[in-house]
C-alpha cells in the first residue's frame, strides 16, 4: 500500500507538470508545435524554453546584440550555454554580422554561426582560446573556425590585449542564464545562485570593452532608446535580500545602468529575474 500510494503520489505530482507543459504557449514554441514562426525561415525551433526570455530583453534593449554603429560586428559570449538556446537566439539575430561563443563544461551540440569552448570559463585556459579564436576568427554560418596563421594577425588586433591569457576589452557582450541545481534549502540555494552571479561578474570584468573616458550616453537613430558605451552583461539571478547587495557594490558601480528585468516568459510563480547591464565602466576606483 505504501508503495502505491507513493507511485500515485508521484503520477499526480508529473500529471501536473505534463499538464502545465501542454499549456505553455512558449514551450510549444521551442518545440514548434505551437502556432508560432518557430521552425520557420523567420524563428528556429530553439532547444530551450529560456530562449525566448532573451528574445524578449533583446527586443526591450536593441544594442545588447545588435550593432551599434554601422558595420559594427559584435562578440558575444554566452557563459554555462547548454543546451544552447541563448546561443541559438544571439546567432539568429546577430545573423552572421558578429562572432558568438558558448562556453561550458558541458558538451553542446553544434550550433550554425556559433564557437564552442568546453571547459570552466574561469580557467586561464578556456579564456586563452577565447583570446585566440577572438582574434583569429570570423563570423561564420558555420560551428567551425578556421586555422589561422597567428604571424598574419594584425598590429591593431594584439595591441588591444593587456594580458597573454585574457581578451581584455575585446567582448562587447556577456550572457548568463546559469542556474545551480535547485537543493530545497532557499539559503543553499540562494548561495549557489550568488555564486554563480559572482562568478560571471568577474568574467565580464576581465573580457568587456570599457567606456572610452568622455563618451556620452546616445540614442539610436531609428528607435531613439539610448545606448551606453562600453560592454554589456545580462545575468540571471533569483530575488533575495543578498543578491540587491551584490548589486550595489559589484554592479552598479562598474555600469552605465543597471536594470532589474523579469521577461513575460518567465513563469509567475518563479523568482527568478535578470540583471541588465549597460555601458561598462571599468573599475571604479580607478576613474
Amino acid at each position: 500500500m505504501r508503495i502505491t500510494s507513493l507511485l500515485l503520489k508521484s503520477s499526480s505530482s508529473s500529471s501536473r507538470w505534463i499538464a502545465r507543459q501542454s499549456r505553455d504557449p512558449y514551450v510549444k514554441s521551442r518545440s514548434g508545435s505551437g502556432n508560432s514562426s518557430s521552425g520557420s525561415q523567420n524563428q528556429p525551433a530553439y532547444r530551450s524554453r529560456s530562449s525566448f526570455k532573451l528574445l524578449s530583453l533583446a527586443t526591450k534593449y536593441p544594442s545588447l546584440l545588435g550593432p551599434t554603429t554601422a558595420g559594427d560586428k559584435k562578440v558575444i559570449v554566452d557563459l554555462g550555454a547548454a543546451p544552447g538556446g541563448w546561443s541559438q537566439v544571439v546567432s539568429h539575430l546577430t545573423k552572421g554580422r558578429g562572432k558568438v561563443f558558448a562556453l561550458d563544461i558541458l558538451d553542446i551540440e553544434p550550433i550554425p554561426g556559433v564557437e564552442v569552448i568546453k571547459g570552466d570559463f574561469l580557467s586561464e585556459e578556456v579564456r586563452e582560446e577565447l583570446r585566440i579564436r577572438t582574434i583569429h576568427s570570423k563570423p561564420t554560418s558555420q560551428n567551425q573556425h578556421e586555422d589561422h596563421d597567428k604571424d598574419k594577425v594584425g598590429e591593431e588586433y594584439t595591441s588591444t590585449f593587456t594580458s597573454t591569457t585574457t581578451p581584455q576589452g575585446m567582448v562587447d557582450c556577456v550572457l548568463s542564464d546559469m542556474m545551480a541545481p535547485m537543493t530545497g534549502n532557499k539559503t543553499r540555494d540562494i548561495s549557489l545562485s550568488l555564486q554563480l552571479c559572482a562568478a560571471a561578474t568577474v568574467f565580464a570584468r576581465d573580457v568587456l570593452k570599457q567606456a572610452p573616458k568622455g563618451e556620452e550616453v546616445r540614442k539610436e537613430k531609428e528607435k531613439g532608446k539610448k545606448v551606453w558605451p562600453g560592454g554589456n552583461l545580462v545575468i540571471k539571478f533569483f530575488a533575495h535580500p543578498d543578491m540587491d547587495e551584490f548589486r550595489s557594490l559589484e554592479l552598479d558601480p562598474w555600469f552605465g545602468k543597471v536594470v532589474v528585468e523579469k521577461p513575460k516568459e518567465s513563469r509567475s510563480e518563479s523568482s527568478e529575474a535578470y540583471w541588465v547591464c549597460l555601458g561598462y565602466k571599468g573599475d571604479p576606483t580607478l576613474r
